[in-house]
C-alpha cells in the first residue's frame, strides 16, 4: 500500500456536436454522430468565449439546449462540446458569505476581474481553488465505507464540514490512503478501492 498521495483523476475529453438551428435562447444540435443525455451540460464553442447550455430534450439525431447566457453572435455550425456531466453545484468549504449568480460563479470575483458589467460566457470556480483548509481524517486505511459516510472533517470559522463519501457510491468500499494537513479544495484527501477493483480518488 502506497503512502504517497493518488494522482489526479483524468478528465475525459468532451464530445463535439455542431449547431443547426437557434431560436433566441434555444438552440438545436446535430447528436447523430455521439450519444447525449437529457439535463446533459455543454459549451458553445465561440472564438473567445463559452456558453454553458443544457439539454432539454432529445428527438433522434437532434436534441434541444438551453443556453444560459445572450445568444447574439450564435450561428448554424457552431460547434458545442458536450461534457458528459449533469448541471450540478460544488459543494465545499468557501462557500460560506459567497454571493453567487445562477450558474454558482461568485460575483465578487467576477466584479474584481471584469468590473460590475459582467462579461457573457465568464466562468470562474466557485470555490476557491488555491486557499488550503484544515483537514482531519475520521476513517483509516483498511476501514469500509458507503455512500454517505463520513471519512473528515474541515473547519470554516466555527463550523465544522463533514466531508462524505460521494453518494452515488454504489455499494461497500475500502479505503486505501488517507491524507492529513492542509488541502485545497482540489487536492486528494482521501484514496478508495471500489468493489469492481477500480479506485477512486476524493477532495474536499
Amino acid at each position: 500500500m502506497s503512502n504517497n498521495p493518488p494522482a489526479p483523476a483524468k478528465t475525459p475529453a468532451p464530445r463535439k456536436a455542431t449547431i443547426i438551428a437557434v431560436k433566441e435562447s434555444l438552440i438545436t444540435i446535430d447528436v447523430s454522430g455521439t450519444t447525449v443525455s437529457k439535463n446533459e451540460v455543454g459549451h458553445i464553442v465561440l472564438a473567445d468565449e463559452r456558453l454553458m447550455a443544457e439539454v432539454l430534450r432529445i428527438e433522434g439525431g437532434r436534441a434541444d439546449m438551453q443556453v444560459f447566457e445572450d445568444t447574439r453572435g450564435v450561428k448554424v455550425g457552431d460547434e458545442v462540446e458536450l461534457s458528459g456531466s449533469m448541471l450540478s453545484v460544488s459543494l465545499g468549504p468557501g462557500m460560506l458569505g459567497q454571493v453567487f449568480d445562477g450558474l454558482q460563479n461568485p460575483l465578487s470575483v467576477l466584479a474584481e476581474a471584469h468590473g460590475f458589467f459582467l462579461p457573457r460566457g465568464a466562468d470562474v470556480p466557485s470555490l476557491d481553488q488555491h486557499r488550503k483548509w484544515p483537514f482531519e481524517p475520521l476513517v483509516k486505511p483498511g476501514d469500509k465505507v458507503r455512500a454517505g459516510a463520513v471519512l473528515g472533517k474541515t473547519k470554516e470559522g466555527p463550523f465544522d464540514h463533514k466531508i462524505m463519501a460521494p453518494f452515488d457510491l454504489a455499494g461497500e468500499a475500502q479505503v486505501t490512503w488517507v491524507g492529513k494537513g492542509d488541502f485545497t479544495v482540489a487536492d486528494p484527501v482521501v484514496r478508495i478501492a471500489l468493489a469492481e477493483g477500480s479506485e477512486r480518488t476524493l477532495a474536499m
